[in-house]
């Protein structure tokens, strides 16, 4: 959340425009699995932690959605971790929609960074179309 704030804030130029928005909605969101989370952690009987994570800081918009894929990448890793010792079944279920959720977000950082690759072929391919 705080690292997406910082980017938000650290955009000038027209990146501003483009890109602002998307980090302020994932701050947004992350505030929102934040609060999830910890309801569930107090819920389950423990302690939400109430330290920060490293947070990675550049001027660079392309370090800057280096820097959050690798925390979304590292955020799928945990979250997956988590849900592989988890005996919870309400909790379990939560955990993998949390992992789609960051996944979801790895993919489209990868996009955006210009790291998936098409098939050869696939874009002369004919587009699927709603029925």
């Amino acid at each position: 959340m705080v690292q997406y704030n910082q980017h938000s804030m650290l955009l000038t130029g027209p990146d501003k425009e483009v890109f602002e928005e998307l980090f302020t909605k994932q701050a947004e969101e992350a505030l929102t699995h934040a609060k999830t989370w910890g309801e569930k952690i107090v819920y389950l009987g423990g302690v939400p932690t109430v330290e920060l994570g490293e947070i990675h800081q550049s001027t660079d918009l392309t370090e800057m959605l280096e820097m959050d894929l690798e925390l979304e990448t590292r955020a799928v890793e945990a979250y997956s971790l988590a849900r592989d010792v988890c005996d919870h079944v309400p909790t379990a279920y939560l955990l993998e929609d949390q992992i789609i959720a960051e996944q979801d977000d790895v993919e489209r950082l990868a996009k955006i960074l210009g790291q998936v690759r098409l098939a050869r072929g696939a874009a002369s391919a004919p587009s699927a179309q709603a029925v």
